[in-house]
């Protein structure tokens, strides 16, 4: 994609006719146009990816995880509402759900402020009278538009809603889990079911729903929809964007311009919150190191019996696992994710864990060889272990004579 230039877009922005043009077939451009205040830095690759899922029309479920300050609310929520009732989807009735009255408060006053303070909008797209009896709670209808605004929290039910005889056309889910709730296994059950027997079915046929999240946990509902649409039990499209990627490659190299900008950061956060929410890995998580430099316990050490054997087993998997992880990365599809981005083909981002190919994959084979191994090392610690037991039980024995 050409540069932009604030040249450029200076000239585009005195012309009404080509700036009303461009903003309503394109978000990005829309963006640009009325929500420049918003980005203090140019769009990164995959922030042109973002606004191309919010275009395209293949898929009306989009679920994406990126990292924290990469503008994905603001790119995926607030411009993406604003583009879609006012631009070419022409979208009658959006509904914004948080999780918590504050922060669905929060989204609704980002988008009230929009339609009372930005001149340029108002110019183009107003005015936008309002109802003053919605504005108590929480929604905004465009009475010139004939299209509403709502936003509510993830407690709150949507069955039935509709504005006149519309139903939602546009659903985004922003956060709706934290740290506290995404470890309550029936919370997190309860919002899974809840998201395809009430969210899903609220709108109709040609509905997009658009999922927003950081990594908090395998079971989130963020990384359900993933495993659903890597699956084929649902048609959607999952995205996640790290700020650096398996080739090492920052994504918002505007922004981040320098290992030290990246350095200041990670030092203001402990390594668990620097991997799950910047790097969007679980590794700050695991309980069992991965820290391959220890030696291979010494069996023959009769004073370590079941231990020793946990911890040879421990570094066999490891070791294993590490060197699969490798073959696995050197081949996936992902490597760089800026090249891919560009022609809007792009892998997610997590190799933490190994995930099983298709049948058909090229890999497929190479991750038989990956589960043998596993099933080896598995058995040989079943047997060493019974074989320790043994010794011990025969051991009491004598010098219990």
């Amino acid at each position: 994609m050409a540069e932009i230039t604030s040249k450029f877009l200076e000239k585009i922005q005195s012309n009404k006719r080509i700036r009303q043009t461009l903003a309503r077939e394109d978000p990005m451009w829309f963006s640009l146009l009325y929500l420049r205040d918003h980005f203090d830095y140019p769009f990164a690759p995959f922030h042109i990816e973002m606004f191309h899922l919010i275009r395209q029309e293949d898929f009306n479920l989009i679920a994406v995880m990126a990292f924290r300050e990469s503008g994905k609310s603001t790119i995926m929520n607030l411009a993406n509402v604003l583009w879609s009732i006012l631009g070419k989807p022409e979208k009658k009735f959006a509904i914004i759900i948080g999780k918590t009255q504050e922060q669905a408060k929060n989204h609704f006053l980002n988008i009230k402020a929009e339609l009372e303070n930005n001149d340029l909008l108002i110019e183009d797209f107003g005015p936008f009278a309002e109802d003053n009896d919605d504005l108590k709670r929480l929604s905004l209808e465009l009475v010139y538009h004939e299209s509403k605004i709502m936003s509510l929290a993830s407690e709150q039910s949507i069955r039935g809603l509709k504005y006149g005889q519309h139903r939602p056309g546009l659903i985004i889910c922003d956060d709706l889990e934290d740290l506290f709730s995404v470890f309550d296994y029936k919370e997190s059950d309860l919002l899974y079911d809840r998201f395809y027997k009430e969210i899903v079915p609220a709108g109709n046929l040609k509905t997009k729903i658009v999922v927003l999240g950081n990594l908090l946990s395998q079971d989130s509902l963020i990384m359900r929809l993933k495993n659903d649409i890597r699956e084929k039990q649902t048609k959607g499209v999952f995205r996640a964007y790290p700020l650096v990627d398996d080739e090492g490659l920052v994504l918002w190299q505007s922004k981040f311009n320098s290992p030290e900008k990246i350095n200041e950061l990670r030092n203001k956060l402990s390594e668990d919150s620097w991997s799950r929410e910047y790097l969007l890995s679980l590794d700050g998580r695991t309980c069992i190191s991965n820290d391959l430099s220890e030696k291979l316990p010494d069996l023959t050490d009769k004073e370590n019996y079941m231990h020793v054997i946990s911890r040879r087993c421990r570094y066999k998997l490891l070791s294993v696992e590490k060197h699969y992880k490798d073959i696995f990365k050197k081949t996936t599809i992902q490597g760089a994710l800026i090249p891919q981005m560009e022609m809007f083909k792009i892998a997610i981002p997590s190799k933490n864990d190994i995930e099983a190919p298709w049948p058909d994959d090229p890999l497929f084979e190479t991750y038989q060889e990956y589960e043998r191994e596993k099933r080896e090392i598995a058995d040989e610690y079943k047997k060493e272990l019974k074989e320790s037991i043994h010794a011990r039980c025969e051991m009491r024995a004598f010098e219990n004579q």
